[in-house]
C-alpha cells in the first residue's frame, strides 16, 4: 500500500500534475503571475505603513501623507487586480485540467478491450473521472496561490532579516518547524487518503450495481439488503474520513499555532526594543504587519501540503488507469482490410480467459464467404468467445483468424470493425431517438436509409405507430420498449453499417414466434451474398443458416446441415434438447 511521496505510484501522479501544468503553461504562467502580483503588493504594504509612519506621522516631512496614502491606495487596486487575475486564471487552469483529463480518461476507456472491462467494476472507472479528478482540479486552483506564498513566505523572513536582524532570526525559527510539520503529517495522511479514494470508487460501484439492476433488486424484493450494502460502503468511507479528520485537526491548528507563537514573541520583544529606542515605531508596526501577512500564506500553505497527499493519490489512481495498454490495439504497420467477400478461416485457434480454463482448443473453421453458419452447442461451449475473436474482442492465446486471407491482427482496428457488425444477445440502446439509435453504426445515413434499414428488420411498423415515430427517445437502456422491440432496433443498426461480416448472437431470444418469423423473412433477405455467422438454438433460425457447427468443450464436433445433424449425430440432439427445443430423442433414426 502506498504510504509515502516517494513511492512509484504516488511520483507517477504528481508528474502527471507537472505534465498538466506544462500542457497549459498560459493558464498557468498568468495565475502564478498574477498571485504574485499580490504578493508583491502584501509586501510593499507594510513597508509604505513603515514610511506613512516614520516620515509622514511621526517625522517631519508632513506633506508626504497624501502622496504615501496614495500609494497605500494604489496597492489595494493592484492587489485587488493581482486576486482578481489569480482566481481568474488559476480556475481557468483547474478547469481545463479536470476536462482535459476526463476526456483523455473516456477516450482510453473506449480504446481498452474487452478483458478489461470484463474485470473493472464501473463505479470504479466512474469514481477515478469523478471523485479522484475532482481532487486534481482542487490541487491545480490553488497551486498558483500557494506557489505565490511559498515565494512569499522567503521574501518576507528576508524582509524580516532586514529590518530587525534579531526579531527576524527570531522569526525564521518557524521555516524548519512548519517544514518538519508538513512532511510529518504528509507521511501520516498519505496512506488514509489513498484508502478513502479507494473507498469512494467502492462506493461508486455499489450506486451504479444497484440503479442498472434496479429491476432484478425490486422483483426479489431486495431493497433493505442493497440499502444495507450502500449504508456499510459509506460508513468505510465515514471511519477512514474520520481518521483523516482527527490529523487534520491535530495538525492543521499546529499550522497555525506556530506563527501565532512567533508573533507573540515578537509583540513582547520588539515592544521592550521599541521602548529602548533600538527599533521605530514604524519597523515594529511594519514587523508586525509582516508576521500578520505571513499567517494566511502559511495557512493556505499548510492547507496545501494537507491536500497534496490526496491529490497525489488521486491522480497516481488515474495515471494508473490511463497507463493500462489496451490489450487489443493496432499493431505497427496495420492496414486496411482489402476487398473481399467476406471469408473467415480460423486455423488451430484456442483461447482461454485469465485465470480461466481453455474455452476453446485448437479449431479449425472455414466459412466461405457469403455463406452463413450457425453455431451451436451447450453453455460454455465457447460459440460466442469464437463469434467475438472475428471483430477482434478478443485475440486468440494460440492460432489465426483470417478474413479474405489477411489475419485480422494487422488490420486496423476500426476498419475490421467497420466490416463485421454484431447484434448482442444484451440488446443496449442509448437514452436518445430510435433514429440516433438506429443511425449510431453510421451517423452519416440519411433518413431514408435508416428508415429502409428498420423496414428489413420489421421495426417500422411499430416505430410508425408511436407518438413521435423515429423521434421517440427510448429512455435509459431502451427498457421503456419490449425485448423484442429492442433488438429489432439493434437488428436494424447492424442492418444499416451494410458489414461485410454479420453476427447475430442470439438476436431473436426475445421475440415471440409471429415476431420471429417476420424477422426471419428479413434475415433470408439481408443474409443473401453476406457472410453470416449465427448463435441460436431455435430450430427456425438454425434453418436460415447453410451450415450448423456444434461446439463441445472448445471443439467442433459436427459440421453440416441441421438435419442431417439432427440425424445423425446424437449429442446435436442432446444440446437442442438442453435448450428445451424438443425432446432428447426427437429427430432420432
Amino acid at each position: 500500500m502506498t504510504t509515502t511521496l516517494r513511492d512509484p505510484a504516488v511520483r507517477s501522479g504528481l508528474r502527471l500534475l507537472g505534465r498538466t501544468l506544462l500542457q497549459y503553461r498560459r493558464e498557468s504562467m498568468f495565475s502564478v503571475a498574477s498571485a504574485l502580483l499580490w504578493m508583491t503588493v502584501v509586501v510593499l504594504t507594510p513597508y509604505l505603513t513603515k514610511l506613512v509612519i516614520d516620515r509622514a506621522i511621526d517625522g517631519e516631512k508632513r506633506e508626504m501623507l497624501l502622496p504615501l496614502v496614495g500609494l497605500v491606495v494604489a496597492a489595494g487596486v493592484l492587489k485587488a487586480v493581482g486576486i482578481g487575475g489569480r482566481r481568474f486564471f488559476a480556475f481557468s487552469l483547474s478547469y481545463r485540467a479536470e476536462t482535459d483529463l476526463r476526456n483523455r480518461i473516456f477516450e482510453h476507456l473506449q480504446r481498452l478491450a474487452f478483458s478489461f472491462h470484463d474485470r473493472v467494476p464501473t463505479g470504479e472507472l466512474l469514481a477515478r473521472s469523478s471523485s479522484d479528478l475532482s481532487q486534481v482540479r482542487l490541487i491545480f486552483a490553488m497551486l498558483p496561490i500557494s506557489t505565490a506564498n511559498l515565494v512569499m513566505f522567503v521574501v518576507v523572513v528576508i524582509v524580516l532579516v532586514a529590518l530587525d536582524p534579531v526579531l527576524g532570526l527570531l522569526s525564521a525559527l518557524t521555516v524548519p518547524a512548519l517544514l518538519f510539520l508538513a512532511n510529518r503529517y504528509a507521511r501520516r495522511v498519505l496512506k488514509v487518503s489513498w484508502d478513502v479514494q479507494q473507498r469512494l470508487a467502492d462506493l461508486s460501484n455499489v450506486v451504479e450495481e444497484v440503479v442498472a439492476g434496479v429491476r432484478v433488486v425490486k422483483s426479489y424484493g431486495q431493497e433493505d439488503q442493497e440499502v444495507g450494502r450502500l449504508s456499510r460502503a459509506a460508513n468505510r468511507i465515514f471511519t477512514r474520513t474520520m481518521d483523516m479528520l482527527r490529523l487534520r485537526s491535530i495538525y492543521v491548528p499546529l499550522f497555525e499555532l506556530i506563527p501565532a507563537v512567533a508573533t507573540v514573541l515578537v509583540v513582547l520583544v520588539g515592544g521592550r526594543r521599541v521602548v529602548e529606542g533600538s527599533m521605530t515605531l514604524g519597523d515594529f508596526v511594519a514587523f508586525t504587519q509582516y508576521l500578520v501577512a505571513l499567517q494566511f500564506p502559511l495557512r493556505i500553505t499548510g492547507w496545501f501540503f494537507a491536500e497534496l497527499p490526496r491529490a497525489a493519490a488521486s491522480a497516481a489512481r488515474v495515471t494508473d488507469l490511463l497507463r493500462t495498454a489496451p490489450d487489443i490495439r493496432d499493431l505497427d504497420g496495420a492496414t486496411s482490410l482489402p476487398d473481399g467477400p467476406g471469408d473467415v478461416r480460423l486455423t488451430d485457434v484456442s483461447f482461454s480467459y485469465p485465470d480461466g480454463p481453455p474455452v476453446l482448443d485448437g479449431v479449425d473453421l472455414h466459412i466461405p464467404g457469403g455463406s452463413s453458419v450457425a453455431l451451436v452447442g451447450s453453455t460454455g461451449s465457447g460459440k460466442t468467445t469464437l463469434a467475438y475473436l472475428l471483430p477482434r474482442f478478443y485475440d486468440p492465446s494460440n492460432g489465426s483468424v483470417r478474413i479474405d486471407g489477411i489475419d485480422i491482427t494487422g488490420v486496423l482496428i476500426d476498419d475490421l470493425r467497420s466490416e463485421v457488425a454484431v447484434v448482442f444477445e444484451e440488446t443496449f440502446l442509448f437514452s436518445a431517438t430510435i433514429g440516433e439509435n438506429i443511425a449510431f453504426g453510421n451517423p452519416d445515413a440519411t433518413e431514408e436509409q435508416v428508415r429502409l434499414a428498420a423496414r428489413l428488420a420489421q421495426a417500422h411498423e411499430f416505430i410508425a405507430d408511436l407518438e413521435d415515430g423515429y423521434e421517440t427517445v427510448v429512455g435509459e437502456r431502451g427498457y421503456s420498449m419490449s425485448g423484442g422491440q429492442r433488438q429489432r432496433i439493434a437488428l436494424a443498426r447492424a442492418i444499416l453499417r451494410d458489414p461485410r461480416i454479420l453476427i447475430l448472437d442470439d438476436a431473436t431470444s426475445s421475440v415471440d414466434a409471429i415476431t420471429e418469423g417476420e424477422i426471419r423473412a428479413a434475415l433470408e433477405q439481408v443474409m443473401e451474398g453476406r457472410t453470416t455467422i449465427i448463435i441460436a438454438h431455435r430450430t427456425s433460425t438454425l434453418t436460415l443458416a447453410d451450415r450448423v457447427i456444434l461446439l463441445d468443450d472448445g471443439k467442433v464436433v459436427a459440421s453440416g446441415p441441421h438435419e442431417e445433424l439432427l440425424a445423425s449425430v446424437p449429442r446435436y440432439r442432446e444440446v437442442l434438447a438442453e435448450s428445451g427445443v424438443f425432446p432428447a430423442d426427437e429427430g432420432a433414426p
